[in-house]
């Protein structure tokens, strides 16, 4: 694998991380510079989001019939344009329609690199370098446009995230224009949509945990006694390690075959769970919190790359990427109609448990099939 040949790939995918990643921008810039309730700016995010997730579940088919570049454009220049509109929008409805079109926008290109890597040798090993990249970027994009915002007001942090997003557009220039040719789903070892189903589910069942944990770290974080200041370095270790964790399945993919390091990251999520969800002290906390950074992005990796081996046609990795929004973002309403986040710590650590059991005769066979074409 050439790793120049992943830095497109990895422009393109940040581009299609945006709204996920700029929600806390976009949510605060719609409360602070158009004076909407929480409840209208969460319902803003929530229609970017769910926009990604739509676009990425159902745009597959008219990539595969449009296999060019020609999309990816034509998604950037959405995404570019919602980001402007925010800096011009004014009310709720505006502010709704720019929040579509830069999520579809999002979508169309998750959904397209996915379909890219997919049919690329060890696609884990990709995302995750990619994640590592991506995450990196992001930390330092969160750093500025919060100063550039107090500095010049909501409309200049909005234009600020245009103006990024305009700039990594010409990385689609060398995305190849070649995606693979679309096919039944299943792959030898007479792998099928059963095993894709199994996916969905331990995604249903899992990912709320892992969006409910990082949606209420920082209140978890005041609840055990930390400062502002220590809130801040906690996420900012956590961000490192995020990039840590990313960095090492690029590093390992699966040369140990695919069981060892995906129930690997899954039962440091589960020991990640149990110490965020139910401290009540700081050090097991921040324990929490760094080991959470660690499978953060590593997980996915690990799915999406699953994901792609049950379809090197990219159909079911662009659309569980988009699919695994739904349970993620959940995890946050969950969360917080549960309350007493420390009575749900064992429980989640089962639930977890329970995920990685049912996705285990998926990652055995797959080791299977795997052994069995080497052979």
């Amino acid at each position: 694998m050439r790793w120049m040949n992943v830095a497109p790939l990895t422009g393109g995918t940040f581009l299609g991380m945006y709204p996920m990643m700029t929600t806390p921008i976009l949510i605060g810039g719609v409360m602070d510079g158009a004076a909407m309730t929480s409840e209208q700016a969460g319902w803003i995010g929530t229609i970017s989001v769910g926009a990604v997730a739509a676009a990425s579940m159902l745009l597959p088919g008219l990539l595969h019939r449009f296999p060019g570049r020609g999309p990816l454009y034509l998604f950037a220049a959405f995404l570019v344009a919602g980001y402007a509109g925010f800096a011009i929008a004014s009310g709720f409805n505006s502010f709704a329609a720019f929040a579509f079109l830069s999520g579809i926008g999002s979508g169309g290109l998750l959904a397209g690199m996915a379909m890219r890597i997919a049919g690329m040798p060890s696609p884990d090993r990709v995302y995750g370098g990619i994640y590592a990249a991506a995450t990196i970027a992001f930390a330092l994009l969160l750093l500025l446009v919060p100063i550039i915002g107090g500095a010049a007001g909501v409309g200049a942090a909005f234009l600020t995230l245009a103006a990024v997003a305009l700039v990594v557009t010409p990385a689609l220039l060398f995305v190849s224009d070649h995606v693979v040719a679309d096919a039944p789903f299943s792959t030898d070892g007479g792998l099928s949509w059963g095993m894709v189903m199994v996916v969905m589910l331990v995604m249903v069942i899992t990912f709320p945990l892992y969006g409910g944990v990082y949606s209420f770290c920082e209140r978890r974080a005041v609840a055990v006694g930390l400062s502002p200041a220590g809130v801040g370095s906690v996420l900012g270790a956590t961000t490192l390690m995020t990039v840590i964790g990313a960095a090492l399945v690029a590093w390992i993919g699966t040369r140990p075959g695919r069981t060892i390091p995906t129930l690997a990251t899954m039962a440091i999520a589960t020991i990640a769970y149990g110490l965020a969800l139910g401290a009540r002290a700081v050090e097991p906390f921040v324990l929490g919190m760094l080991a959470f950074g660690l499978i953060q992005m590593a997980l996915n990796s690990y799915f999406f790359g699953l994901a792609s081996v049950l379809d090197p046609g990219g159909r079911v990795a662009a659309f569980l990427q988009g699919f695994s929004l739904i349970p993620y973002a959940l995890g946050a309403a969950l969360f917080g109609t549960l309350g007493n986040l420390p009575e749900v710590a064992i429980p989640a650590m089962v639930v977890n448990i329970l995920g990685a059991l049912i996705l285990l005769p998926v990652l055995l066979k797959l080791d299977r099939a795997a052994k069995g074409a080497r052979a």
